[in-house]
């Protein structure tokens, strides 16, 4: 949950809201009163911040931020705050100010697995084969400057563009497929890969980087088993046919005896 120093004391009573990346939230505040009266006293939302003055969001009908996203919605005395497609950064406190009282207070949580994952999160592959993994982030302010804030990490090492190919591109939605490619795998490739995206969005996958492609180690042993049987099998023999030669060695030394 999200957490602001002080805030709890002075509205104890904010309610918990839990989203996902993507969503539309709607914040509703209740004033009790129709539209026609509300000209003298227009309804304010606010969103509060950590050591700084609370932001002006909505005034009446009336966007106060360049942002698009947040959307007055009227319906008789209800006066909703819509936040469209809600991204990590929305994270925080809000409030609806009618008058001189406080009406209602939000705590806005987003999901941070919701908002950034790879695609696959645990792989295995074969020495000299391809790994490839896809960094799926869903919370971009701007998806111009992604290349200045998306990096690659393998166990806590970034890792050198001049060495992997990495590349991306913004869908339809908004969404930023980040692409990992390293075309020839080596043991050293296993480890911990992590995509971060600012400074509060991590994503992390394993990689694992066999000797053997998949089951040729177990058919090896057993092909060396199946020698070491045959070799076996070969020394038996020949010590069984020279206790046979000995036995006849033997039995005509006692018949020239006898």
């Amino acid at each position: 949950m999200y957490y602001l120093t002080n805030f709890h004391i002075n509205y104890p009573d904010a309610r918990v809201i839990t989203a996902n990346c993507g969503d539309t939230i709607p914040l509703s505040c209740q004033t009790g009163t129709e539209n026609n009266s509300l000209f003298i006293t227009p309804i304010m939302w606010f969103r509060l911040y950590e050591n700084a003055y609370p932001q002006p969001l909505i005034l009446g009908d009336r966007q106060l931020i360049d942002d698009q996203r947040f959307i007055p919605r009227t319906h008789s005395s209800d006066h909703h705050l819509e936040i469209a497609n809600v991204r990590k950064d929305d994270e925080g406190y809000y409030l609806c100010k009618s008058g001189n009282g406080i009406q209602i207070s939000y705590n806005l949580t987003i999901l941070p697995n919701t908002c950034i994952d790879i695609v696959p999160n645990r792989i295995c592959v074969t020495i000299d084969e391809p790994i490839h993994l896809v960094c799926r982030i869903r919370s971009m302010k701007n998806s111009n400057e992604v290349n200045l804030h998306v990096e690659w990490t393998r166990d806590n090492y970034l890792l050198d563009n001049l060495t992997e190919y990495i590349s991306n591109y913004a869908s339809m939605d908004g969404i930023l497929y980040e692409t990992l490619l390293i075309k020839h795998a080596i043991r050293n490739d296993t480890g911990i890969y992590t995509c971060r995206y600012g400074q509060i969005l991590t994503a992390t996958a394993q990689v694992i980087v066999n000797q053997y492609p998949s089951g040729s180690k177990s058919r090896r042993l057993i092909s060396q088993l199946r020698g070491n049987n045959s070799s076996s099998t070969a020394s038996l023999r020949t010590v069984v046919s020279c206790f046979y030669i000995v036995y006849q060695i033997v039995l005509v030394a006692l018949v020239a005896l006898s």
